[in-house]
């Protein structure tokens, strides 16, 4: 049984994230589609420290590039969770939890791939929306609507 809570964010806490869940991108829009997910449907797992990483690439002039792995510093994850908390902000939400990976339970019809996914979320959530629509606060019911519509299948 559910627990009722006023906080968008309260989840179940896991150590693994449940197999078949979609980790969410880690920003912004990742975040308000959590949160539009609704209860039930996300779920947070502990982030092992300094558990991020990024590609630096480096462009040459004569069109090449490196790609090289590189693991973010914690001032890096801490302007990501800032940038993060400001989109979240923009869309009338508080901030959410620091230090957790976010997981979403993956909608009927969505197919097996995370892109897969992330496309039909944002397509369904823009579909009706002007182009200059694109801003947390005007994206928010729509992400919400998009998700409900996707867990009905």
């Amino acid at each position: 049984m559910a627990v009722m809570s006023n906080d968008p964010w309260e989840s179940l806490e896991f150590s693994e994230a449940p197999a078949g869940w979609i980790p969410a991108t880690d920003n912004g829009w990742g975040a308000l589609v959590v949160w539009a997910a609704g209860p039930g449907n996300f779920v947070r797992v502990p982030a092992a420290p300094r558990d991020r990483q990024t590609v630096v690439v480096t462009h040459y002039p004569d069109g090449t590039e490196h790609r090289s792995p590189s693991l973010l510093t914690d001032a890096e994850l801490e302007s990501i969770d800032d940038d993060i908390d400001a989109y979240v902000a923009d869309a009338g939400l508080p901030p959410r939890p620091r230090g957790y990976d976010w997981f979403i339970r993956r909608p009927p019809n969505t197919g097996s791939a995370e892109e897969e996914f992330w496309s039909a979320v944002w397509s369904a959530t823009t579909a009706a929306l002007p182009h200059d629509a694109m801003d947390p606060w005007k994206l928010k019911g729509p992400a919400r609507d998009a998700l409900a519509m996707m867990y009905r299948g």
